[in-house]
């Protein structure tokens, strides 16, 4: 039997192509089927799918860039979006083509999206109803026609939503998402949990989808998921062994626009692309359709300049 205590202490620290850890898919599903919580995702800085461990509760991360040295300084501009719903029948498309195309016009390079990509099946109680197309596989396909047309580096985290099909073993749409992206050579990376972290310049930007029902309880949901980030260790995580510093959450889920900062926190809920119909009305999550275009200044370990601006394609501009 092959020995692969040396591999998954490196697992534990570093996000690998299967050709760097010399393992292969049979590997992979050992060391899932013994008990290891094993992320895989695609990084198309390598072009290639890259797998980890994940030692603390089930989420997801990515490294995109080290922590700046004393005195730097870089620039991110983000934009930062949630519950697409494609494939119902008050999918906005037009309007989050809009908001990509204003992102282009900005020279954003990242796009964040905290969960419910699509719009899934078998949710709640006649959801076919609402639904424009039944099949994941329509699905992402209409949100692709979307995705595809611009260069972002495009890094998503899962919703309920989203889940739906897998909860008997059917596709992971998301997952099929990314690959096809792939195919195309296009930026599209995959965190497959409801809680995942950015971590630009040494700085964590979370991604959360609240889920689990109970939408009217949007705010105490909110308050006790943030009150337990506040508890623990002065915004300080551990990812893949190394101490971050937690400095921005998005969440998804509720379909509205919100926006304050906490004990050096950025919260935000940056709305929804799902126009409002009687069932979001009925469930308290209606909310405006766009998103929040994000310019950030960081300064060695600290966010130093901040611009946040909530956008909505249907606004219409003077002059």
């Amino acid at each position: 039997m092959k020995n692969y205590s040396k591999v998954v202490e490196k697992m534990k620290s570093k996000q690998l192509t299967l050709k760097q850890l010399k393992l292969t898919m049979e590997d992979i599903n050992y060391l899932r089927d013994n008990g290891y919580n094993v992320k895989e995702q695609y990084d198309p800085r390598v072009e290639d799918y890259v797998y980890y461990i994940v030692t603390s509760g089930d989420t997801a991360y990515i490294k995109i860039s080290d922590p700046l040295k004393q005195g730097q300084e870089v620039k991110l501009k983000l934009l930062e979006i949630s519950d697409l719903h494609c494939g119902c029948r008050n999918f906005d498309k037009q309007g989050l083509d809009r908001t990509l195309q204003e992102a282009q016009s900005r020279g954003v390079e990242y796009v964040h999206i905290s969960g419910d990509l699509i719009d899934g099946f078998g949710v709640y109680r006649g959801q076919e109803n609402n639904l424009k197309h039944n099949k994941a596989i329509e699905q992402i396909n209409e949100l692709m026609a979307v995705l595809e047309k611009y260069d972002f580096w495009y890094i998503a985290s899962m919703g309920n939503h989203d889940q739906s099909f897998c909860m008997k073993g059917g596709l992971d749409p998301i997952k099929y998402l990314e690959a096809k992206m792939a195919k195309k050579g296009k930026r599209f990376t995959y965190l497959s949990a409801y809680e995942a972290n950015i971590i630009h310049a040494g700085i964590v930007f979370r991604l959360i989808h609240l889920s689990g029902g109970a939408a009217r309880a949007a705010s105490y949901k909110v308050q006790v998921y943030l009150s337990r980030v506040f508890e623990s260790n002065l915004n300080d995580v551990e990812i893949g062994g190394k101490i971050y510093n937690l400095r921005s959450i998005q969440a998804g889920h509720f379909h509205t626009f919100y926006s304050l900062s906490m004990s050096g926190i950025r919260i935000i809920m940056p709305g929804n692309f799902q126009h409002d119909g009687d069932l979001e009305k009925r469930m308290g999550i209606s909310g405006k359709t766009g998103g929040i275009f994000t310019e950030l200044t960081i300064i060695g370990d600290k966010i130093a300049r901040e611009k946040i601006e909530f956008f909505d394609p249907w606004e219409r501009k003077e002059g």
